[in-house]
């Protein structure tokens, strides 16, 4: 599914935007899913900003998405063939986004799509990236200058403004996805107060005993988010736990989840 530029790309810079990779007609699905969830996540909280899964037999299109071979072909080639789909989410969006990353720990690897249902720029929340920040020396050099947190342990206080830091800015359109390494440095700025993100997340299969030490860190990590964001529902449906369809690749990544306790064993 991708080219060796692409994968140069993706491995030197942290990202890639994978045009036009929904058609008008998936849109139109998306549309009427993510509709069908923002109605279940509204009865839920009254917050603005809203984060659910779309793992449901509500959202079919949502849930096969993560194994799809236009998301799972990009992750298993950037990432290895046993890489793990973890989520397919949906976020309303308020206002700014601060400069952060995605791994809170240095042995913890992963990958992130995400799509927006509205054409984006620099000036209303496109999401931006600080090409390359996703490997050392210049992503702890980044947390001391953008973060001014040197202890690296989220206790800093923000930095250097969104508009400050030279970035690349991803305009996108609806129908276009980007993958990003969750050790990249992102941010958004000028997003309105009805942004729609849409996102899978891919967890590298850990082989090392720090790698599967960070892995199991993680799962604290998720229930902290989910927690804060105070998400509708359960973040793994039982429809889609049970894999009605018998796909070998879901079940391959249930067996996963249940193993490092991201489901509870049946």
């Amino acid at each position: 599914m991708l080219t060796e530029q692409q994968v140069t790309h993706f491995e030197t810079f942290g990202f890639l935007i994978l045009r036009k990779l929904f058609s008008p007609g998936e849109l139109e699905t998306i549309h009427a899913e993510h509709e069908r969830g923002l109605t279940v996540a509204m009865a839920h909280t009254a917050s603005d900003r809203l984060n659910w899964s779309q793992l449901g037999p509500e959202t079919p299109f949502f849930a096969s998405l993560p194994e799809d071979p236009r998301i799972c072909g990009v992750a298993e080639r950037l990432r290895g063939e046993d890489v793990v789909g973890m989520t397919s989410n949906c976020n309303r969006m308020v206002g700014d986004t601060r400069w952060h990353e995605d791994q809170k720990n240095p042995f913890f690897y992963g990958m992130k799509f995400v799509y927006y249902l509205e054409p984006l720029d620099g000036n209303n929340g496109a999401l931006r990236f600080i090409p390359g920040s996703h490997k050392n020396p210049l992503h702890d050099e980044l947390r001391r200058i953008v973060m001014r947190d040197p202890s690296g342990d989220g206790s800093g206080e923000a930095g250097l403004a969104i508009n400050d830091v030279p970035a690349h800015i991803c305009e996108t359109e609806p129908g276009d996805v980007i993958a990003f390494d969750f050790a990249i440095w992102h941010a958004s700025w000028g997003g309105s107060t009805n942004r729609t993100m849409c996102s899978m997340d891919f967890y590298k299969n850990p082989k090392t005993s720090e790698e599967i030490a960070a892995t199991r860190d993680q799962l604290k990590v998720d229930a902290d988010i989910r927690s804060r964001l105070d998400s509708a529902g359960p973040a793994y449906h039982p429809h889609w736990v049970s894999n009605p369809a018998g796909n070998p690749r879901r079940q391959r990544w249930i067996n996963w989840l249940r193993e490092y306790g991201f489901i509870e064993a049946a």
